[in-house]
């Protein structure tokens, strides 16, 4: 029986396949250290035992930390270097407790079906494809991810399969760090476990042609940053279509709040079942890790879940299904903000003129509402 183990920390995320026995770097451990209290003083790392030899390390991290997204002064901060831990780390994916009414007036009675229609205009929304998200009901409240076939093919069926069987229904974020990501996907849920099938291939980067649904929002240092529906993506710029033969340029996603993404090991092909949702912005684990969707509702939700290396008690899922196999009567309408429409252009250009030079794609996202 081989196990898996799994680590993310602050500039990345590693699972490593193999015998009972498995490896752990000798660098310092993760630390979340609250706000307003000092950062312990380092310590020299206790002995471990010592590593197999057949067994390979995930690579250190650098000795800057990432930049991550404001935080309130309430919230833990991560401090500190990150070693291979013995257990995983938890992803994020944004949720969302209630369904956020399309406006003031749908206070009192439901609105009627013509009010949708006013509520969420044609050049400004567009309903989510059922057949393309999915549904997470959670211990804190409802998510539903749009998935990204056109980025990561493999890992997209690979999720709507495991959500088919009922695999991830019950299963727990067993790993959640604050201003990160909350990691979950272990029939273990102490980050060892996976699927029965085999692992996945990386699929880090993807190639973007010109009729793909990308919109820009800025060129800068030889590349486009924009969005590919919900998700964020950087990639080449246009103008060197011309010189490749498929008419493409290489792209990739960015980590940002709410990006689902999966966990693997050092093997860079080992991703299995074990996913992770942000809570915050990560650039480090661009071209790392596979993004395979974005929460559209629930980010709160996943800003929510229980913190911990292991949490204690940890919140769970208690049903995760494809938003198409929800029956019609019971499955939410969920209109997502286009961001070629003129609500989204127009806050993007405010933000482009507030943030500068220091502009990201993960300074705003679309917003995703439910219709009913």
């Amino acid at each position: 029986m081989r196990q898996q183990i799994l680590a993310l920390g602050c500039c990345g995320l590693a699972l490593l396949v193999g015998p009972a026995t498995f490896a752990q770097s000798s660098g310092p451990a993760l630390r979340v250290v609250p706000m307003g209290e000092a950062p312990p003083a380092k310590k020299a790392p206790a002995k471990k035992a010592p590593t197999p030899a057949a067994k390979a390390t995930a690579p250190k991290p650098p000795a800057t930390k990432a930049a991550v997204a404001t935080r309130p002064a309430t919230t833990p901060t991560v401090s500190g270097a990150v070693k291979l831990a013995a257990k995983p780390v938890a992803a994020v994916s944004p949720s969302a407790a209630t369904a956020v009414k399309p406006a003031a007036s749908a206070a009192a009675a439901p609105a009627p079906a013509t009010t949708a229609k006013v509520a969420f205009p044609a050049e400004d929304w567009r309903v989510l494809n059922p057949e393309n998200a999915l549904i997470y009901e959670t211990t804190k409240g409802r998510i539903i991810v749009e998935l990204a076939p056109e980025m990561a093919p493999g890992h997209v069926a690979r999720v709507k399969m495991l959500a088919r069987e009922g695999f991830y229904n019950g299963l727990s974020f067993h790993r959640v760090v604050s201003d990160f990501m909350a990691q979950g996907g272990d029939p273990k849920g102490d980050g060892t476990g996976g699927s029965d099938q085999p692992d996945l291939r990386g699929e880090f980067n993807f190639r973007r042609g010109a009729v793909s649904n990308f919109v820009r929002a800025v060129d800068r240092g030889g590349a486009t940053i924009g969005w590919m529906g919900t998700i964020p993506v950087t990639s080449q710029t246009d103008l060197l279509m011309e010189r490749t033969s498929d008419k493409k340029v290489a792209a990739w996603g960015n980590h940002c709040l709410g990006v689902a993404s999966m966990a693997r090991g050092n093997d860079e092909n080992s991703a299995n079942s074990q996913f992770f949702l942000m809570r915050a912005a990560y650039p480090t684990l661009d071209r790392r890790y596979s993004i395979w969707g974005r929460a559209v509702v629930g980010t709160d939700v996943i800003r929510a879940f229980k913190v911990g290396e292991p949490v204690v008690d940890p919140d769970k899922m208690i049903s995760v299904r494809v938003l198409a196999d929800v029956p019609e009567a019971d499955r939410p309408t969920v209109m997502v903000q286009r961001t070629d429409g003129p609500s989204f252009q127009a806050k993007l250009k405010a933000t482009l003129e507030q943030r500068g030079a220091a502009f990201s794609n993960c300074d705003l996202a679309p917003e995703g509402r439910i219709a009913r």
